[in-house]
């Protein structure tokens, strides 16, 4: 064809429009570097390409599509002129679009130096490449010599201003461009609306998205997410359904995968799992984001067995793994201890050749500290050259240190962390008090919370009540109180919950009450701190106290958290309430409580009925003691794991003093080392002895 209309071209000595107009339509026409490459080879070869500036800029269009910039760029230069600004735009558009920001910067500079006047067309393009690379200061000479030129009042270079500030974080700059625009379309809005969400600024969001609505412009599926994410971020479920029915009502969800996947993210942020799950489900097809979005959603909300079930539904289907995938089920594998999945999806990790990026690796380390295997997370630490990590490997390697007991060797890890230069942020500072407190270091977690000014680190809540909790926990409970009345701002939950437990752990009523009642008010609908006062008042043997905080319970609808226990067999899972009867193993197992309860009596084990939370007799009490969850779950692990290997269980509260003493002696009469991680931290069980030193 090409052939063709050059000897058309010989023959019929056509006009120089009807030569442009003939090589425009061959360029249009045009579907393949190669046959590009000829056309321009022809044109440069009669002369006629530097005489049409038209077809010179679809000649760079071109190369830049094919990703041949270099090959645009040489072409512009040896056709460019002061006078036309539509190659210098074209040659912008070229960079903008195939993401070389740097050089569409470049070539702006250039284009000013030279003397070609912007325009319109123009600024979209420089001002892209700004957002792109959140270059607010570049931007802000943007947009000045937007208003030199004249086109701050042009739509689109309004619109690309309001993006530019948005990505740059500029949020209040880029709303006083969208509010002084004369005209909005949809694209300024959803710009905008998107500023306010990634921003976290939820409420702005939703305002702009009540002000576009009243204007009469209605959303769409890109505004969608945006609004879906924002709505997440407030938690708000009833204005989640809303979303959702506007969507459904305005078939904005029909073959929009995007908006569907932003419906689930929002749904989970909202706690509304089995919404989320229903939206899932109607999906005839699904993609990465889909996936993990639903086992996100099942993560965040504490179903990380149902997690794991989706996962394997996930392969099944064919769709392999990410690595946000391995990052959401490496994080399921942690929140339920679950050595062998652990293990099961690291394998998966390495086979599917998911490259172990940083953030990948720490969570992995993380994992295998909070399944127990400390000693893997140390290994996978030191195997890599200080290069490869960054503050959270140090502060992963601090925290599983402190929750398995070793605040002595949390501390020297902290101490070679600022050595070598890293600097420590406020979770290096909540994991580094938090395991001084579980060893009763108080005078260096005192000094540790005094050099937090020192590494610019300002006190949050959360340190706060790590201190609450460490001075709590040594008896200090007036001195604990006293930081609280000092902190420079309204104490939360997590602190009240700190003073409250340690008050529960020295049975002190007055400080306890006072805990408790911030705590009512706080949080009146958690069932956790009605026991924890309950348990104050039952062991101080006030029992009236006791029935008016049940009551009080009963009449909000509250339950306390049943006590649950979970111990891994070969590639088994077993959970276990207290005095269950519903294992399939559960007639051994009450075989081997009674056999344990007689063993350890024979080498001194005296049960501690006061661990015993009502109003009965002894006797009462003490078979009560025996059939707590985690002795059911070492009992299975006594009976069907192997000599000599080690006993593992996750329990969902903290350990009672009875059983923790009683796992003392099990771990000395059979030899056997017993690992427990309760709600709060290990123990490791051997010898006779515990690691925390009876200090928890």
């Amino acid at each position: 064809m090409n052939r063709q209309g050059l000897h058309a071209c010989r023959n019929n000595i056509p006009t120089f429009s009807e030569l442009e107009n003939r090589y425009n339509r061959i360029l249009q026409s045009c579907s393949s570097l190669s046959t590009l490459k000829q056309i321009h080879s022809a044109l440069t070869t009669i002369g006629f390409i530097g005489q049409s500036p038209h077809l010179g800029a679809q000649i760079i269009a071109k190369y830049s599509k094919y990703e041949h910039t270099e090959i645009a760029r040489s072409l512009f230069d040896e056709i460019r002129s002061e006078q036309n600004s539509f190659l210098w735009n074209t040659m912008l558009r070229g960079y903008t679009n195939g993401g070389h920001f740097n050089k569409t910067l470049e070539l702006y500079l250039l284009m000013q130096r030279t003397g070609v006047r912007p325009n319109n067309y123009t600024f979209p393009f420089v001002l892209k490449s700004c957002a792109s690379q959140s270059l607010s200061v570049q931007g802000k000479l943007v947009h000045g010599e937007i208003i030199r030129t004249g086109f701050d009042s042009d739509m689109y270079v309004e619109a690309a201003l309001v993006d530019m500030y948005a990505k740059c974080g500029l949020i209040d700059d880029g709303r006083r461009v969208f509010d002084k625009m004369s005209k909005r379309d949809m694209v300024c809005w959803t710009v905008m609306i998107t500023a306010y969400e990634q921003a976290e600024r939820a409420k702005d969001a939703l305002l702009l998205l009540q002000k576009m609505q009243q204007e009469g412009i209605s959303i769409d599926s890109v505004a969608v997410v945006s609004v879906s994410s924002a709505v997440g971020q407030l938690g708000d479920s009833k204005m989640a359904e809303s979303v959702h029915a506007y969507a459904i009502c305005n078939a904005l969800l029909l073959d929009d995968m995007c908006a569907k996947n932003a419906i689930i993210g929002m749904y989970a942020k909202c706690a509304e799992v089995e919404k989320a799950r229903l939206v899932f489900d109607s999906m005839e097809e699904r993609d990465w984001i889909s996936w993990n979005s639903m086992l996100s959603a099942y993560t965040q909300n504490g179903l990380a067995s149902e997690a794991l079930l989706l996962f394997d539904q996930m392969q099944a289907s064919g769709c392999k793994p990410n690595p946000v995938t391995a990052l959401i089920m490496v994080s399921a594998c942690a929140y339920l201890g679950s050595r062998e999945n652990g293990r099961r999806i690291h394998n998966l990790i390495i086979n599917s050749s998911i490259k172990l990026e940083l953030a990948l690796r720490n969570a992995l380390m993380d994992m295998y500290a909070k399944c127990g295997e400390l000693d893997t997370a140390i290994e996978m630490f030191n195997d890599r050259h200080p290069s490869e990590r960054d503050a959270s490997s140090w502060n992963v390697l601090i925290s599983g240190y402190g929750t398995h007991g070793f605040g002595k060797e949390a501390l020297e890890i902290f101490s070679q962390m600022t050595k070598e230069g890293v600097q420590p942020d406020h979770i290096t500072f909540t994991s580094i008090l938090s395991a001084c407190s579980h060893s009763g270091l108080i005078h260096e977690g005192r000094q540790c919370f005094s050099d937090m000014a020192k590494f610019c680190v300002v006190p949050e809540a959360k340190h706060y009540a790590c201190m609450v909790d460490l001075l709590g926990r040594a008896g200090l409970l007036y001195e604990a109180y006293d930081l609280i009345k000092q902190m420079p701002s309204q104490p939360n939950d997590g602190v009240w919950g700190a003073l409250l437990l340690a008050c529960t752990i020295h049975r002190n009523t007055k400080l306890g009450e006072i805990a408790a009642n911030n705590l009512f008010q706080l949080d009146p609908e958690h069932p956790g701190y009605y026991v924890l006062m309950s348990n104050i008042y039952a062991s101080s043997s006030k029992w009236h106290e006791v029935g008016k905080l049940r009551g009080d319970m009963k009449s909000r609808g509250l339950r306390k958290i049943a006590a649950f226990s979970v111990i891994e067999y070969g590639k088994e899972v077993h959970g276990f309430h207290t005095a269950d009867q519903m294992n399939p193993y559960w007639r051994d197992v009450h075989r081997k409580v009674e056999e344990l309860a007689i063993e350890m009596k024979m080498v001194g084990y005296v049960p501690d009925r006061s661990c015993v939370l009502h109003d009965v007799e002894d006797e009462d009490k003490e078979h009560s003691l025996n059939y707590h969850s985690e002795k059911l779950a070492v009992a299975l692990g006594l009976v069907k794991i192997e000599r000599g290997a080690d006993i593992y269980i996750t329990k969902n509260l903290r350990v009672c003093n009875d059983c923790h003493s009683a796992f003392k002696y099990i771990s000395h009469i059979y030899g056997r080392k017993i690992i427990v991680r309760d709600a709060n931290r290990f123990h490791h069980f051997q010898g006779g002895l515990c690691s925390c030193r009876d200090y928890w």
